[in-house]
């Protein structure tokens, strides 16, 4: 075998290598850091929201509201996942408040 074929079956093996196992991971942690990122934004919006609409039964006010700041941002998430995640991030707000009033 010639040093040129081992050089080609190393070259090979290394191309697989990243093929197969780092590309997938990279696409893996990209697609966990983009919706990390979302959710933080969304966050930030349903919290702004809260700060702004202060009454009750604004809730479409707010909804409206987070919509639009995100539209702003230019979030590309379908509406049904943007959905969860602003009732998530109510959640999570509803949560923090009723432990700081206890």
């Amino acid at each position: 075998m010639s040093l040129n074929n081992i050089f080609y079956v190393v070259l090979s093996i290394v191309s697989v290598i990243v093929t197969g196992i780092i590309i997938p991971v990279l696409k893996q942690k990209y697609g966990q850091d983009k919706i990390k990122n979302t959710m933080d934004i969304v966050t930030i919006a349903v919290r702004a929201a809260e700060q702004i609409y202060t009454q009750s039964g604004q809730g479409p006010l707010k909804k409206k509201y987070v919509l639009e700041y995100l539209k702003d941002k230019n979030i590309k998430v379908s509406e049904d996942e943007l959905d969860a995640m602003i009732e998530s991030a109510v959640l999570e707000l509803n949560r923090w408040e009723k432990e700081i009033n206890k």
